[in-house]
């Protein structure tokens, strides 16, 4: 980046300038980087399907374990076809389409290639992780089923055991339901209405935390609220005790590998991970995003209890542990950033402690760190959310100081990256994690979901500077 620049953002730091003295180059420099970000997204997105191993619309993106783990398996690099990728890149895309159409033209061709993909993950109103697949190997002991089903698993991560095949075979979710169907709104407001409806709240009001007869070990421990009425993550039945206490979660998952145990998976049945559903403070901030984006907020039961969920997690400051499946410390500040701008104004005072959170915690360069375990603190990955949770609750209204922000986009043009055909790109961080005990093991990439992430920053600091 030119000198002139770095002088810049470093008046910028003490709040020096406004949108008056920002200069052309600078501003038109931000341009250059979003349509090369752009074409990049473009030129990584897939064209051609492979089956079981890549399919058209889709980016790519990537499933490693960090470290070995019990019955996981190698610690190779496997690319992986999963809804979260393609439908976040998706909806990144089309909201930035959305706000200027006329700058990027050749987003909407990138929409209409991925809006199928993602339809492959639906089943009704719902939509899963993972494809349905042909199994791997045989699931059970003695005869296969005839016809074999078709199961949810990775493409070509290769599980070995039946334990862990099985237990791949995941129930649909509430957080690729908010995201699919997200993609689903934003097709029908860029492309037009097709046949595919958008699901309502009784679809994640039907998994609710209230009276239930089992809770999850991670929520009694780390991040728990009894009875606290949120959205549950997964969109199907769990086990039930007749009076639950923790001693008996304890004691089930310590025979987990047995029939008998509720967290046994059940060949070719779709599966609840350890026969216990959880409570996760950023799948609810989804949740909430897209049931806000599409006016369902005043109908749908669980939004008291899911921002009761968000508040008490950021009031305690519980931000790392907030999110099951979600490591970084800084994607809470992220999710809840959208929410709130979405139109979920009961989010207004856990917005404004984590933005007190970001001010206090950002380093002198703009960067942002993660725990120390998270992918060597996942600087990049922290930096994106976190500029993106500062440009959304300043859009939403809040006083955000851009001393800040501009700190965060200086040292966000420093770290991109060249493809060989010279488009910018960002390195992947870690967007997704296996939840709970492999939270901190079990990594998902995408240099085109950071990409995204990143460009979708750009745009609305561009924007924030008109």
């Amino acid at each position: 980046m030119p000198r002139v620049l770095y002088f810049l953002f470093f008046l910028g730091s003490f709040g020096g300038y406004s949108q008056s003295n920002t200069t052309a180059s600078e501003i038109d420099s931000l341009h250059k980087c979003v349509g090369s970000a752009i074409r990049y997204l473009q030129n990584t997105q897939c064209t051609t399907t492979i089956e079981g191993q890549q399919y058209a619309g889709e980016w790519p993106a990537f499933m490693q374990m960090h470290t070995q783990f019990f019955l996981l398996g190698s610690t190779r690099k496997y690319r992986d076809s999963n809804c979260f990728t393609t439908a976040a890149i998706h909806n990144i895309l089309a909201e930035m389409y959305l706000t200027d159409s006329a700058a990027l033209p050749n987003v909407k061709g990138m929409l209409q290639k991925a809006y199928p993909e993602i339809l492959t993950y639906r089943t009704g109103g719902a939509f899963n992780f993972w494809k349905r697949l042909p199994p791997n190997r045989d699931l059970r002991r003695g005869a296969e089923p005839d016809p074999v089903p078709f199961v949810r698993r990775p493409t070509q991560y290769k599980l070995k055991s039946r334990y862990i095949n099985n237990a791949a075979n995941v129930e649909n979710d509430a957080d690729d339901t908010a995201s699919g169907n997200l993609a689903v709104l934003l097709h029908h407001q860029i492309i037009g209405h097709d046949t595919v409806s958008t699901a309502s709240a009784p679809v994640f009001d039907a998994f609710t935390d209230r009276d239930r007869k089992n809770r999850h070990w991670y929520n009694y421990l780390f991040n728990g609220v009894p009875n606290s009425g949120a959205y549950l993550t997964w969109l199907g039945p769990e086990a039930h005790f007749k009076k639950w206490h923790i001693a008996k979660s304890i004691y089930q998952n310590s025979y987990f590998f047995l029939p008998a145990s509720i967290c046994y998976p059940v060949p070719y049945k779709a599966y609840l991970p350890y026969g216990t559903n959880d409570v996760d403070a950023i799948v609810n901030a989804n949740v909430l995003a897209y049931l806000a984006q599409k006016g369902d907020l005043l109908t749908s039961q669980g939004v008291a209890g899911a921002n009761r969920f968000i508040d008490h997690q950021v009031k305690f400051r519980k931000l790392w542990r907030a999110g099951h499946y979600y490591p970084n410390t800084y994607h809470l500040h992220y999710a809840v950033s959208r929410a709130f701008l979405a139109g979920d104004t009961a989010l207004r005072a856990s917005s404004e402690a984590l933005l007190a959170h970001l001010v206090k915690n950002q380093l002198p360069d703009g960067r942002f760190l993660s725990r120390r375990k998270v992918n060597h603190r996942d600087v990049l990955q922290s930096s994106a959310y976190s500029l993106l949770a500062m440009l959304n609750f300043k859009k939403a209204g809040l006083a955000v100081p851009m001393s800040p922000i501009r700190q965060t986009v200086a040292y966000l043009q420093s770290v991109r990256k060249t493809a060989p055909d010279g488009t910018y790109f960002w390195e992947g961080g870690v967007f997704f994690s296996g939840g709970t005990v492999v939270r901190n093991v079990l990594y998902f990439t995408s240099d085109a979901y950071t990409t995204a992430l990143v460009v979708g920053a750009l745009q609305k600091y561009l924007t924030a500077l008109r």
